[in-house]
């Protein structure tokens, strides 16, 4: 479950916007909104949720914080792509988003190779999965649900 952290949010449906764009049109030649079908995979996903990074990122230990190194990169462009989840949030827990492994995949992903390799440059080793270990699951809608349990609804329901 703590995969969608990262981008199950409203800032994971930006960035849907930033890599597909505003819109595409489907087999039935209507015009569907990429907000859309990002948000209904949230609700999908999350029990009809969809969360804000300061819904995933409002119970932390406090030792993530000494996880996230912040680096100021002076392209300003790649600033303002790694520091998106900061401005979006005011929390600095966020910055684990991109300031991280994954936040070097996602900066290929949205603006290219070189962009990434500075800011690999910048991190070093921020490992995602050491820094996820550190955010705390509160809410039911952040839980997996139990395969055997929704078996045993199904099979009462038939």
């Amino acid at each position: 479950m703590k995969h969608r952290i990262l981008l199950h949010n409203t800032y994971g449906i930006d960035i849907c916007i930033q890599k597909f764009g505003e819109t595409l049109i489907n087999s039935d030649s209507q015009t569907i909104l990429i907000r859309d079908i990002a948000a209904e995979h949230c609700k999908e996903d999350l029990m009809g949720v969809v969360p804000t990074l300061n819904n995933w990122f409002k119970y932390v230990d406090e030792s993530l914080l000494n996880l996230i190194k912040p680096i100021n990169p002076s392209d300003s462009k790649l600033k303002e792509f790694i520091l998106r989840p900061f401005i979006m949030s005011g929390l600095k827990s966020t910055l684990i988003v991109t300031h991280s492994n994954f936040g070097v995949f996602l900066t290929k992903e949205i603006l290219g190779i070189d962009y990434a390799l500075e800011l690999a440059n910048h991190l070093g080793g921020a490992n995602i999965n050491e820094m996820l270990q550190h955010v705390k699951l509160k809410d039911k809608w952040q839980y997996t649900p139990d395969l055997q349990q929704l078996k045993n609804i199904e099979n009462g329901l038939n």
